[in-house]
């Protein structure tokens, strides 16, 4: 009876961060009820306060779910610890984001776009907690493939000449004016993968030549 009730938990829980996650993503954080959620995901309000400890421990389970969706914190750090070269990290890295970030329907995306745009006070205790690890475990990435020394503040504007484009994907997606959609989705992955690296090197080559 255990094993079938931790079971039935975790559908439980999932369906409520499913639920939650599309909702928030359609209406905003602040527009979207409890009592709406409980009714998408099939549940008894109650379900949520037991699953999640209210709604704040939801929404941070939400912003967990898109965050680790795009920035696993366990690959960026095996990706840190391989012995692939600096370039080859740096293809690894934009294999694993790019089609993630081009991605336009997930809920994921919407959420995450939201959060960048207009951060609620939530999302910057999660940077503050969660976030944590993956920051640390990408900024040794990045002073990796930028051949700097982890304490060289060179690597923070290293990781937003190599971050920085890659978001505007996803946040191009909210737009469906924007000329970068039709750019995305007329390039391959490998292009995409191909540009984004050239477009990177050269980012750091010059900052690495300005800081010298």
């Amino acid at each position: 009876m255990g094993r079938i009730s931790r079971s039935d938990g975790a559908i439980t829980r999932a369906r409520i961060l499913e639920a939650a996650g599309t909702l928030i993503a359609q209406q905003g954080y602040a527009q979207t009820t409890n009592k709406e959620i409980a009714r998408v995901a099939e549940v008894d309000l109650a379900a949520i306060n037991y699953h999640f400890n209210g709604r704040e421990g939801l929404y941070l389970a939400v912003l967990s779910e898109a965050h680790h969706y795009y920035l696993d914190g366990a690959e960026l750090q095996a990706l840190a610890d391989s012995p692939l070269t600096s370039e080859e990290k740096l293809e690894a890295f934009l294999e694993i984001c790019l089609p993630r970030l081009n991605e336009k329907q997930s809920w994921h995306c919407r959420v995450y776009t939201r959060e960048l745009l207009s951060p609620s006070s939530l999302f910057n205790d999660f940077m503050q907690t969660e976030g944590a690890g993956k920051r640390q475990a990408m900024h040794k990435l990045i002073s990796q493939i930028a051949g700097l020394a982890e304490d060289d503040p060179l690597v923070l504007p290293c990781l937003l000449s190599i971050v920085g484009p890659c978001m505007m994907l996803m946040v191009s997606g909210r737009f469906t004016f924007s000329s970068l959609n039709g750019l995305a989705e007329t390039m391959s992955r490998a292009e995409l993968v191909a540009y984004f690296k050239q477009f990177s090197l050269a980012g750091l080559s010059t900052l690495k030549k300005g800081g010298n």
